[in-house]
């Protein structure tokens, strides 16, 4: 069940850092993703310091690459997506795009890592999906066009589906990797894609800005610790000790999760079909924990 309870620790604090990105919508998502990265990479430096751990030098060539690339892919363009559709959608809309996640990676899942889903687990699965989707999938409130929910949505599915390729490329090598070695690999990859952007594009220089103190990082500094350290770690512990569709649908809890959060901390409106939905969600929840895949 570890596997299980870092899947829902890293929903519930991606959750609250969501909640916190969106107080900041004057940083750019890219020196978003940039700030979190780097506070990230500075952690997991120290954290690996006072384990007393190293990197792994006996790794392949074949190995480094695939964690690199899932770097590159699941924080630098992926997590840069995400952060782009938050600003145009905000985070009630962006939980319905999030409901794409499960689906994804149960998808990808199956078929790229053979992984087997029973049908009780389906069933706790579509119980999770169809929970969220009931509780955000209300018309949406504020002065967004049709076009910037569209474009929105499009972007966050496209950042999902990329995530979900970074997951499979690197779920071989954390399962017999060290935890906080592999979480580090891929934020330094991660980074470092993102500064090799910024460097070949002077027009994009300006995400630099977000690394001198302000006032701003009394909120980026703890959306950074819980999104790119602690949830990161959460994450990459759940699909190294569970299932990568267990996690996922685990993971989904995100979307219930940043409702709550939205409503107590931006006063958002917590509707009679919300609150319906995100027990379902949290039925289907039970279902998949208690079923076997």
């Amino acid at each position: 069940m570890i596997g299980e309870a870092c899947a829902l620790g890293a929903a519930m604090c991606w959750s609250t850092s969501l909640i916190l990105f969106k107080r900041t919508d004057n940083v750019s998502p890219l020196g978003m993703n940039l700030f979190k990265n780097v506070v990230a990479v500075v952690l997991l430096v120290v954290t690996m310091l006072a384990l007393g751990k190293g990197l792994d030098l006996q790794r392949s060539q074949a190995d480094w690459l695939r964690l690199i690339v899932s770097g590159v892919l699941g924080i630098a363009v992926a997590d840069t997506l995400i952060f782009i559709a938050l600003q145009r959608l905000g985070a009630s809309l962006l939980a319905v795009v999030d409901c794409a996640y499960a689906p994804t990676m149960v998808a990808v899942s199956v078929l790229a890592l053979g992984e087997h889903v029973s049908p009780a687990f389906i069933f706790g699965g579509v119980l999770v999906v169809g929970g969220v989707l009931a509780s955000v999938l209300e018309k949406p409130a504020g002065n967004r066009s049709t076009r910037d929910v569209v474009v929105g949505a499009a972007i966050g599915i496209t950042g999902i589906v990329v995530m979900g390729l970074g997951v499979v490329l690197s779920k071989p090598i954390v399962e017999r990797s060290d935890l906080v070695e592999v979480t580090l690999i891929r934020l330094v990859a991660g980074a470092a894609a993102q500064l090799l952007w910024i460097g070949f594009l002077p027009s994009q220089r300006g995400a630099l800005a977000v690394l001198k103190p302000s006032p701003t990082w009394r909120t980026l500094v703890p959306a950074a610790v819980l999104s790119a350290y602690l949830s990161m770690l959460f994450w990459l512990a759940g699909f190294k000790w569970t299932t990568a569709s267990r996690a996922s649908v685990l993971n989904q809890m995100t979307t219930v999760f940043t409702i709550v959060l939205a409503r107590i901390f931006l006063g958002e409106a917590l509707s009679t079909r919300r609150m319906l939905g995100a027990g379902a969600a949290i039925a289907g929840v039970l279902v998949v924990l208690l079923a076997k895949t």
